[in-house]
């Protein structure tokens, strides 16, 4: 569930620092500094950076990656709970004393073709349109998509392409393609409104209430995904010249934005809320709902109180 994390400390006195100097992560290190004075050491799908100066610590990288030696797989609420553990250990330092300023939550969604058309009809999340990123070394053709937000952003992404492009490729026993789906959370603040914690730590990330609001809002933000739908004449049939109008721009994000700053309130939501209506009715089953609902439960993770989730 949990992927890539960014997490700080600054360690309280010298005896918290001999414990990171002893730890695994720091094993065999001569603790030289670089030209900024920090001491960095890269094991285990982790970047950890410690700056003696001001006893300020940085670990950043994979979770599971770190828990499984990749994260091509599912990465379950118990798995979570023990990969947390273990990279306290492996700091030598207490899981609270790590806060987390940074998250990747999502999932990996096995898919029998190609999810290249899945990833071109992506359109919008909420007021800002999916974006392709510039294809890797290796690729012709985007294999990410991104709609992006202050305090976070999600992506969509051909995972499996990625790892064959990484030297990595899929297991032969299960299906030939792989997608992932996250939330990034760039910032604390969107992590703390969404857990109601003054502060989420490395301690927090595996507690069940933690787990169950995070799911929830993967769940929430997917839902909010807006898609492009290939208009066809039949489409049209039994519509106004105005609601036909309305259906054209559906999904045109930027034509919306527009309409918002000019158009009356009241006017710009009753047409909006039409347009999303005349293109529901018209929108294509989505496989990857269902198979992103069946991963979702593969995780393990606590089911969430309605009313809990009705906050949300």
């Amino acid at each position: 569930m949990y992927d890539s994390l960014n997490a700080r400390s600054t360690l309280p006195d010298e005896e918290a620092e001999q414990h990171l100097a002893r730890s695994p992560a720091f094993l065999d290190n001569d603790g030289a500094t670089d030209a900024k004075g920090w001491v960095r050491v890269q094991r285990r799908g982790m970047r950890i950076d410690y700056k003696p100066d001001s006893r300020e610590l940085r670990v950043r990288g994979s979770l599971q990656t770190f828990a499984q030696g990749h994260n091509l797989g599912t990465f379950t609420a118990p798995q979570v709970h023990q990969a947390c553990t273990d990279l306290a250990a492996y700091v030598g330092l207490p899981p609270d004393s790590l806060r987390i300023v940074g998250l990747e939550a999502g999932v990996n969604i096995p898919v029998a073709t190609s999810p290249r058309p899945f990833l071109e009809s992506l359109a919008s999340h909420k007021t800002a349109p999916f974006a392709a990123t510039k294809p890797p070394h290796g690729a012709t053709r985007p294999l990410e998509y991104g709609a992006y937000h202050s305090d976070y952003w999600v992506k969509v992404y051909d995972k499996g392409k990625y790892s064959q492009l990484q030297g990595r490729s899929l297991p032969a026993t299960g299906p030939p393609h792989l997608a992932r789906y996250e939330v990034v959370y760039r910032r604390a603040r969107p992590l703390v409104q969404l857990t109601g914690l003054a502060q989420l730590t490395l301690a927090d990330l595996p507690k069940p209430e933690v787990l169950a609001v995070v799911l929830a809002d993967i769940q929430r933000h997917w839902n909010l995904i807006q898609h492009r739908h290939h208009m066809q004449d039949s489409d049209f049939d039994g519509l106004t010249f105005s609601e036909a109008a309305l259906l054209a721009v559906a999904d045109n994000t930027a034509f919306w934005e527009a309409m918002r700053k000019k158009q009356a309130p009241s006017t710009y939501k009753r047409n909006r809320a039409r347009a999303k209506e005349l293109l529901a009715q018209r929108a294509e089953v989505n496989p990857y709902d269902d198979a992103l609902n069946k991963e979702l439960a593969r995780l393990e993770v606590p089911e969430l109180s309605p009313k809990a989730k009705a906050q949300i």
